[in-house]
């Protein structure tokens, strides 16, 4: 049988089966996303080949890999599967048994291909950069602006019809994204306006610093607009099951833990609000966690190069301007914490690895910042936080 995006627990136990056979695959796309073809021999997975995953907002995903083209048929032109605007899907492998199970690795937009001889390296970027001007598409011909003063915008519908908008006669992305859905409710506060010549993508940026939410495209390809931090859940890796185990000896780990900690701390943030409807606010959050070594008991208080972060809370009757401030305090704390107390370890793939996964490494609960896959050894470098050292309430 062949499964596609199917983790059960047969996936599971394959993964730990050291006779189990890695493969990958790409499949050019059309702009709905539909499967042009596969390529799997022409894929050459023992030239160099390269995948990294990041956790910010905007572009997580980059992509490099190489294909042979005996034929010319893949060679750059109007009429190639690689070239301006066109699309690709990853697929990592993973055959045990009879079965076969194939784990997306992400939807990419071509952003280079190097033909020489009979190889055509392509270089490729996450669907983010129809979005951002990496692809140079997607950019605002006339000045833009919403009008909120003509009738109530909610924040889901904005970003959707933000997606809708032309890329040449078709929408930019024809996927429907994945909104939390409290923004199905959330009206925007205050107007959003492009200059001609920018991209629509920063509609989106700009709501998520407004409304404090990751944007990011997962790795099937859909955009992803979440909510940072609520206020019943603000340490939202508290809350997540683990991913994978890696026990003492684990046969999948090919190097062992490395923990670099940048000694310029950041224990303390302070985030102050605007002037919304009359009511300000200021929160200072610290890192209190006894068992965390940047805790403020432990070094003293080390505040952020930047200083204070200002946000707008626009209206503050549901949620004080106070509440907002605290949450996004507690997310920008966690997001130094985790970047300052860095561990890597190399480890054969495992498909389903994303970054914002826990995972368990020797009996200590971690939190995945980072990834870096090298498709020709199928070996991947893990970026990771220890989970103890994150701030909690105390």
């Amino acid at each position: 049988m062949t499964y596609y995006n199917v983790i059960n627990a047969a996936y599971l136990a394959a993964l730990k089966d050291r006779s189990a056979r890695y493969a990958a695959m790409i499949q050019p796309l059309d702009h709905w996303e539909n499967a042009l073809g596969e390529l799997r021999a022409e894929l050459l997975t023992g030239t160099p080949a390269q995948l990294t995953v990041g956790d910010g907002n905007e572009v997580r995903r980059n992509i490099s890999l190489t294909v042979a083209d005996e034929g010319g048929r893949f060679s750059p032109s109007k009429d190639s599967m690689f070239w301006f605007g066109r699309k690709f899907r990853l697929w990592n492998g993973l055959q045990a048994g009879g079965d076969m199970y194939w784990i997306s690795g992400g939807i990419y937009y071509s952003t280079h291909a190097d033909e020489q001889g009979h190889l055509l390296t392509i270089s490729g970027v996450d669907k983010f950069g129809a979005l951002n001007g990496e692809l140079n598409i997607g950019r605002c011909v006339n000045a833009f602006s919403t009008d909120i003063a003509g009738g109530d915008i909610y924040v889901a519908d904005l970003i959707r019809e933000t997606l809708a908008l032309n890329f040449g006669r078709l929408p930019i992305d024809p996927i429907a994204p994945i909104i939390d859905p409290i923004f199905e409710t959330t009206k925007l506060y205050a107007d959003i306006s492009l200059d001609a010549g920018q991209y629509y993508g920063q509609v989106i940026t700009t709501l998520a610093e407004m409304y404090g939410a990751d944007c990011y495209y997962d790795r099937c390809g859909v955009l992803n607009f979440r909510k940072k931090a609520v206020i019943d859940r603000p340490w939202w890796y508290v809350h997540q099951g683990c991913a994978w185990v890696f026990g003492e000896g684990d046969v999948n780990i090919a190097e062992s833990v490395r923990r670099s900690t940048d000694l310029r701390a950041v224990n303390v943030v302070t985030v102050v609000s605007d002037n919304t409807d009359g009511e300000t606010a200021s929160v200072t959050v610290r890192n209190e966690n006894p068992e965390s070594p940047l805790c403020v008991q432990n070094i003293g208080e080390h505040y952020p190069e930047s200083g204070a972060v200002s946000i707008s809370v626009g209206d503050s009757t549901r949620q004080s301007a106070e509440e907002k401030c605290r949450q996004y305090g507690k997310y920008l704390l966690c997001q130094n914490t985790a970047l300052i107390c860095s561990e890597t370890f190399t480890a054969v793939l495992i498909p389903h690895f994303d970054t914002g996964m826990v995972i368990d490494v020797h009996g200590e609960e971690r939190l995945i910042t980072g990834l870096s896959v090298d498709l020709s050894t199928r070996l991947m470098k893990v970026e990771c936080c220890n989970i103890n050292y994150l701030p909690l309430e105390v």
